[in-house]
């Protein structure tokens, strides 16, 4: 058996579909079809019950596979400690952070990384929705700083650390109060103010069912940084995350809303990130120690 079957067989079982398959390893349909009844000759039992619309594994097929993925992650992880053995300290570190954290939770980190390992280029994109875990799990990011649930597992192969609790806030800027009449006390004030909501983010949370009130005036925005900036020019309140605007906060640039029973409870983390497949080198385990 090659290693190259068994991704097909990891791709197949992932997707539950020889075409989705096929477009993942870029392959065509016949060839990955061909490959698996190989594969399945060589084992000597069936891998997938084919009677339904998705492929299916068979009990057997689901035991093997546990041990192909073993397989896999040993040569992801034998081929990472290759690469680190050969070049010595990364060349690059790529760091993904999603839109809705704040980059300041790096910035230590980044300070002792350019001390440490002065040649080692850092590469900071920001990123929305699940598009930071997708770079670690295709290998185009190195570590990724995100919103954090325990359903994200299945995307990956992740290790993650806790950094900090994730918050969301209700906010808006003093001007704004002062020309609407004041600090709106209540749900049905705030009814009658436009507000700034993203668009959703793929981070497990709803805002408007959170908030269970009908907006009047809307201004949806598909990032974090964008609605904090709205914010501030006084075009709307909105629910933010509490790292992004701490500064203004601080500087009375905007004001948190104190009122009773608004929001229901976001019970989230902000998690480092990286892949648990491939052996992380001498920046990123500084990194990861650091931040």
């Amino acid at each position: 058996m090659k290693l190259q079957q068994l991704q097909m067989l990891n791709a197949l079982a992932e997707t539950g579909s020889l075409q989705a398959a096929a477009e993942r390893m870029h392959r065509t349909q016949a060839a990955l079809s061909m490959a698996l009844r190989k594969l399945e000759q060589a084992a000597g039992f069936a891998l997938f019950d084919r009677q339904g619309y998705r492929l299916q594994l068979t009990a057997r097929g689901e035991q093997f596979l546990r041990q192909a993925r073993e397989l896999l992650r040993q040569q992801a992880r034998l081929k990472s400690l290759t690469e680190q053995l050969r070049t010595g300290a990364e060349p690059q570190l790529r760091i993904s952070y999603d839109h809705t954290c704040s980059p300041r939770l790096l910035y230590a980190a980044m300070r002792a990384l350019q001390q440490q390992f002065p040649a080692t280029e850092l590469i900071i994109s920001g990123e929305s929705q699940l598009r930071s875990l997708r770079a670690i799990r295709e290998g185009e990011a190195d570590l990724a700083v995100v919103p954090w649930l325990p359903v994200f597992r299945q995307h990956g192969d992740f290790e993650t650390r806790r950094l900090q609790r994730f918050e969301l806030i209700a906010a808006m800027a003093p001007g704004l109060a002062a020309r609407c009449g004041g600090m709106p006390r209540s749900r049905q004030q705030l009814l009658e103010l436009p507000m700034l909501i993203p668009q959703d983010q793929d981070i497990g949370i709803n805002l408007d069912r959170m908030l269970r009130m009908p907006g009047q005036q809307r201004i949806r925005v598909n990032d974090s940084v964008t609605q904090r900036e709205l914010l501030l020019a006084e075009l709307g309140w909105g629910i933010v995350p509490a790292g992004l605007v701490q500064d203004a906060l601080a500087q009375a640039r905007l004001v948190a809303l104190e009122i009773p029973d608004f929001m229901n409870q976001v019970n989230l983390e902000i998690h480092l990130v990286r892949s648990a497949e491939r052996i992380a080198g001498p920046a990123n385990a500084l990194f990861w120690q650091l931040a």
